[in-house]
């Protein structure tokens, strides 16, 4: 539990708002004193899982009382919340603490409320947000990156008591950069399942998406033991150009589409397994070669 009990408010009751305000209660301890959002629907589907003593679509029930705000709305709607919020003659902004949750922008986006005099920064959890019900084990993991204001890490640690190790400091020049990376973790691993499962299926294997994700399992398993590089395996790694040739060859012929993926893909995997000193450099300049042939075929 924290050593002080804040009173916060969250703007934006979506899956981001929701995970964010159980945190900040049921792990922190902390009072979720208001819930603004756009739709009944949002706001009910909230409070069935977070109290909050006030629920309001407009956000000029935000109450005086509010000591913290965070922004979970989408990342386009972020500064015209602020900029709203910073109108409001209630709220006592020299004493207010506003973060947003976006991965990307900075807190810059929240100027007009640091000009009325808020500590403000961007406070982005490091977590797949696919649905509104993660337990509570669960969210105590989740780490975040912080940037913003001068004052924002101590007070973000002071937020964040007994939790502040989960907190990771980021230069504002770098969000962006730190953003693809999460895309990668997240958004493309997805994308790569589904390509999995589009393959598999033309393969006529009687199979769900599911059947290669113990496969996954074990690559993170050995990637967190043995470090990214030396759990590299594969084709590539063991310097199989023929094999390499013959997959090109047949996405060609009969998955085009995917080509393009499979080429990057293999580029960086060249990358890796000249990193680990599997292959040598004659090696990897053939199979570069070979690949990038196949780059724009169809």
């Amino acid at each position: 539990m924290a050593l002080k009990s804040f009173n916060i408010a969250i703007v934006g009751a979506g899956r981001v708002g929701t995970l964010m305000a159980k945190f900040l209660s049921q792990v922190l301890g902390h009072r979720i004193i208001a819930v603004v959002s756009r739709s009944d629907e949002s706001i009910e589907r909230f409070l069935k899982r977070v109290k909050a003593d006030v629920a309001s679509k407009s956000i000029h029930d935000l109450p005086s009382e509010v000591e913290v705000i965070f922004i979970t709305t989408s990342d386009s709607a972020i500064k015209e919340v602020a900029e709203k919020i910073s109108k409001l003659e209630n709220l006592n902004f020299k004493n207010l603490v506003v973060y947003h949750t976006s991965g990307v922008l900075t807190s810059d986006v929240l100027d007009s409320l640091h000009r009325c005099g808020s500590e403000v920064g961007s406070l982005h959890p490091i977590y797949s947000v696919s649905h509104f019900d993660y337990t509570v084990d669960e969210i105590k993991k989740i780490k975040f990156t912080l940037e913003g204001s001068k004052k924002i890490y101590d007070i973000t640690k002071w937020i964040f008591y007994n939790f502040d190790s989960n907190i990771f400091p980021i230069d504002k020049s770098c969000k962006v950069l730190y953003h693809i990376a999460c895309v990668f973790a997240s958004n493309y691993v997805i994308a790569l399942l589904n390509a999995i499962g589009e393959i598999l299926r033309k393969a006529n294997l009687n199979v769900d998406d599911k059947f290669l994700i113990p496969l996954v399992e074990a690559s993170l398993k050995n990637a967190d033991e043995l470090g990214v590089v030396n759990a590299l395996t594969g084709p590539i790694e063991r310097g199989d150009l023929e094999t390499l040739e013959l997959h090109l060859n047949e996405l060609k012929d009969k998955f085009p589409e995917i080509l393009p993926l499979y080429s990057s893909l293999a580029i960086e995997t060249i990358r890796v397994a000249f990193k680990k000193k599997s292959i040598s450099v004659n090696l990897a300049s053939q199979m570069l070669g070979l690949v990038s042939s196949y780059i724009g075929k169809k």
